[in-house]
């Protein structure tokens, strides 16, 4: 079974108005998808065109990265305008749906100093740097 998660979400166009569904992911398995790892990167892994009118945005939403082989392989980023307890519902969401995922694979260790988490515009100097430099 794949870890990384994506959810299917209508959105609507600020542009033109029509609806349409995007991909949005939700957990990223970064040894897994490299791609998703290189938008997650350059900041781009929520952004959707419409398919009707071009518009580009951005999806305002939660992010859990999965860094297979790290002494923290978890980094949580939350969504941009949620309260602190929306963030501590949607980390421990993504949190148990990639325990199930992973299985017997799954340390409860990697949470024994808490979840690190990372405000997504310093979500890039976290991955290539450590959660603690961002």
């Amino acid at each position: 079974m794949a870890h990384s998660i994506a959810e299917k979400t209508e959105l609507s166009c600020p542009e033109c108005g029509r609806s349409f569904m995007a991909q949005v992911w939700l957990v990223v398995d970064v040894g897994e998808r490299p791609d998703l790892a290189e938008r997650v990167q350059n900041g781009t892994l929520h952004d959707v065109s419409c398919p009707h009118c071009g518009h580009r945005g951005t999806v305002d939403a939660p992010l859990l990265v999965y860094l297979p082989g790290e002494g923290r392989p978890l980094l949580f980023s939350p969504a941009r305008r949620t309260s602190t307890e929306e963030d501590r519902e949607q980390a421990a969401g993504l949190v148990g749906a990639l325990r199930e995922r992973l299985g017997d694979e799954w340390r409860d260790g990697w949470l024994a100093q808490g979840l690190a988490g990372v405000p997504r515009e310093m979500l890039p100097l976290a991955l290539a740097e450590g959660p603690e430099a961002a």
